[in-house]
């Protein structure tokens, strides 16, 4: 019987658990293009990027008996990933920084390129002003389109504080994108 999509997630994990190894590929597929969005928006080194795909994968393979069947399997695994660049940045004494959402993210109303460019530049400039904890939230709604649910489970907090500090980073988002639009104009005005 060859495994593929027609599995269920808990159906390829009850094989899994009952030895067969083979049935963890179709999860792998499933599951790589997600996490890897997720890491390589926190991490710019791509090579490190693979690396903590690899490992989250390993560590979900290592502890799929510690899986509650009965919930979503993508939490879980975003859990691992999110927690595995945590230990990175500890590990390192670095500090987390969101890389660069892409241009798919921003929606611009000026038809132009150029305008687009700018706009993206203006984005990543007030995103990263954003504190760290607001900003992994946005990413992960707005970048990664997780549900409130997803998000909750992954960061391990209550989906009503999940719900207001999203409401918060946006707030602040708009708040620095007006001041920033604002400067940009008046720069624009002065004498050269």
């Amino acid at each position: 019987m060859s495994l593929g999509s027609k599995e269920k997630d808990s159906e390829l994990i009850l094989m899994v658990r009952q030895g067969r190894r083979e049935a963890f590929a179709p999860i792998v597929e499933r599951y790589w293009g997600r996490v890897k969005s997720m890491i390589r928006r926190i991490i710019k080194n791509q090579e490190l990027v693979e690396d903590l795909c690899q490992e989250t994968f390993i560590r979900a393979y290592e502890k799929i008996d510690q899986f509650d069947l009965t919930r979503e399997f993508s939490p879980w695994i975003m859990k691992i990933a999110y927690n595995l660049v945590g230990e990175h940045f500890r590990k390192t004494g670095q500090k987390f920084q969101l890389v660069p959402i892409d241009e798919a993210d921003l929606v611009s109303n000026q038809p132009g390129p150029s305008d687009q460019v700018l706009g993206r530049m203006l984005m990543d400039e007030c995103l990263e002003r954003l504190p760290l904890f607001y900003r992994i939230m946005f990413a992960l709604r707005h970048g990664m389109m997780f549900s409130y649910e997803e998000i909750s489970q992954i960061l391990e907090e209550p989906i009503g504080t999940i719900k207001v500090n999203i409401f918060r980073a946006r707030e602040l988002l708009r708040v620095y994108l007006n001041h920033k639009s604002q400067e940009n104009v008046m720069e624009g005005t002065k004498p050269k």
